[in-house]
């Protein structure tokens, strides 16, 4: 498979600009399709365990096909690896191997790989090529696409990070086959996301396409992937650093569900795309409690969503004091000024400044908690 068999996306940041392929079976020619976006053949390969496993071999015959000097550098799966701690250490192995600033690195996983790989590239040297190779729904149609690289802090998620754009992205949605149904699940929960914040055409799709993506077809799949991309890519153009508010409404349904992961606990409690579903959920209700829409759209977005088996509530023993403190700590807070993104109709976000705190307690009371019949303060 050549580039021109794939589809091409571009993202046009100007001098940062990069292309992102989608396609499907290609990881084996991986190493004739990356050489125009690589200034050395010395790479580093981040990875997980699980990975290591699945598809390093056929991207490692792909690169060392092509003449590249692979270091594979493995993390262990899962949220508990996006640490400076980890960071430190990926930082030391690839220092004591040897590197210059015209080598790369390359991550191949999802999306904690992506943003650990990404946040080691950005810093290393002052800044090394990198190159993203997603491996999840979640990462292949968010988290790899945009340049924010993070590590979580104990006060919450991605609080510490850098906007690094990639040389490329390499999105081989056959991959997706080897995902379980919890995490094909969370990765849906972040597509949803893009048609009910930004394109009322992508939602309407999705009413007749979900099941067929849940089910994991090839060629649904695809399209879902391409057309996330392009909406992100259109929003990134627009607003790269978030400086205009555009960029913000991508994080629809994320200050609840940063909230709700930071109060889990960032070990895998709760998989990040789940944590968003239940985040848009809340925003929706939100949105009617600030008089943006009627109480028929949140009714109408949960009822699709069950259907589609994605979660709509969190663990009734979360307390309110607990996830209105990790809000407070959310990037897009300001001072003591709660700011979310909600809804005004399918596709149609608004980013809202000084939410108080009280309409954001009865939600979680009213809306988001698990039926206990207490009350948690």
């Amino acid at each position: 498979m050549t580039s021109e068999e794939l589809t091409r996306i571009d993202v046009n940041l100007r001098e940062k600009a990069y292309p992102i392929f989608i396609g499907s079976n290609f990881l084996p020619q991986i190493g004739t399709l990356i050489q125009p976006y690589t200034r050395s053949k010395k790479m580093f390969l981040i990875t997980d365990n699980l990975l290591e496993v699945l598809y390093l071999p056929y991207v490692l015959e792909g690169l060392e096909a092509a003449g590249y000097e692979v270091y594979v550098l493995t993390i262990e799966m899962g949220e508990g690896s996006k640490t400076f701690k980890e960071a430190e250490k990926l930082l030391e192995k690839m220092l004591k191997i040897g590197c210059d600033r015209e080598c790369a690195i390359v991550s191949l996983g999802g999306g904690v790989v992506g943003d650990l790989a990404g946040f080691c590239a950005s810093i290393l040297l002052r800044g090394v090529d990198f190159i993203q190779i997603p491996t999840t729904l979640l990462a292949q149609t968010d988290s790899s696409v945009g340049g924010k690289t993070a590590v979580n802090m104990a006060a919450g998620k991605n609080l510490v990070g850098s906007f690094y754009q990639p040389k490329a992205v390499f999105i081989d949605v056959h991959t997706l086959k080897t995902l379980d149904e919890h995490q094909v699940l969370a990765g849906f929960g972040e597509v949803v996301k893009y048609g009910l914040a930004l394109n009322a055409d992508f939602w309407n799709w999705l009413e007749t396409a979900g099941d067929q993506i849940l089910a994991m077809n090839e060629e649904m799949c695809r399209y879902a992937v391409e057309q996330c991309c392009r909406i992100k890519a259109a929003v990134v153009e627009s607003d790269e650093l978030e400086q205009t508010g555009l960029r913000s409404l991508l994080n629809f349904g994320h200050t609840f569900a940063h909230a709700i992961e930071a109060v889990s606990g960032m070990r895998g409690a709760i998989l990040h795309g789940e944590a968003v579903a239940i985040g848009s959920i809340l925003a929706a209700w939100l949105s009617v409690d600030m008089n943006l829409c009627s109480q028929e759209l949140p009714e109408k977005i949960s009822a699709q969503f069950e259907k589609w088996g994605l979660p709509t509530q969190f663990d009734a023993t979360l307390k309110n004091s607990d996830l209105i403190a990790a809000m407070k700590k959310d990037k897009k807070t300001t001072g003591d000024h709660l700011n979310f993104v909600l809804l005004e109709s399918i596709g149609n976000s608004v980013l809202a400044h000084d939410v108080p705190i009280k309409s954001v307690e009865y939600i979680f009371n009213e809306k988001g908690r698990k039926k206990s019949g207490f009350s948690f303060y």
